[in-house]
C-alpha cells in the first residue's frame, strides 16, 4: 500500500457564490446553522468551543483567526460516536481544521478546508470525509447562497 496515500489529510475545496465576508461568518458565526450546536462562537484566538450533535462532540481551541481570511482549529477533546465503528471516540484529538478563503471577485468565494490528521488510516476515515463533503459542499454552500443550511440536529 503507497504510504503517501495513507498519510494524506483530508482536503475539500468549493466555490460558493458570495463574498468573503459572508463565507467567513458562516464558518465562523453560523456553525449550528450548517453543522451542528455550538456553545460560543470561534471569533477570535485561542476561543475554545464546542460543536455537537447527539452524543458526539469535539471541542476546539480557535490556533489561527484572521479575519474573513482564515482560521484554524485544534481539536482538544474528542467523543465521536458512530453506530458501527470503534475505536473512534478519541480519533480527532490532536488534529486541526484548516479554512482558508480567496475572494475570486464580490460574488465568489473559493472555500478550501483541510483537516490535518484525518488520514486514510483513521477507522472514521470513510464516515468523516462523506461527512466533510456533506457539511462543506452542501450544507454551507446552501447556506450561504439561499439562506438555509443542513446541519446535524440530533
Amino acid at each position: 500500500m503507497n504510504t503517501e496515500t495513507q498519510t494524506k489529510d483530508y482536503q475539500k475545496s468549493v466555490i460558493i457564490k458570495a463574498n468573503q465576508i459572508g463565507v467567513f461568518k458562516a464558518v465562523t458565526e453560523r456553525i449550528d446553522e450548517w453543522w451542528g450546536e455550538v456553545d460560543i462562537q470561534p471569533d477570535a484566538d485561542d476561543v475554545k468551543f464546542r460543536v455537537s450533535f447527539g452524543e458526539a462532540f469535539w471541542r476546539f481551541r480557535v490556533a489561527d483567526f484572521e479575519l474573513n481570511k482564515r482560521v484554524s482549529w485544534e481539536c482538544i477533546e474528542s467523543n465521536q460516536v458512530h453506530a458501527g465503528l470503534r475505536g473512534i471516540r478519541e480519533e480527532w484529538l490532536g488534529t486541526k481544521l484548516h479554512w482558508e478563503l480567496i475572494g475570486n471577485s464580490d460574488d465568489q468565494t473559493k472555500l478550501s478546508f483541510t483537516h490535518e490528521g484525518l488520514v486514510p488510516d483513521f477507522n472514521c476515515y470513510e464516515v468523516c470525509s462523506d461527512a466533510w463533503g456533506f457539511f462543506i459542499g452542501n450544507s454551507l454552500k446552501a447556506l450561504v447562497e439561499s439562506g438555509t443550511g443542513q446541519p446535524e440536529l440530533i
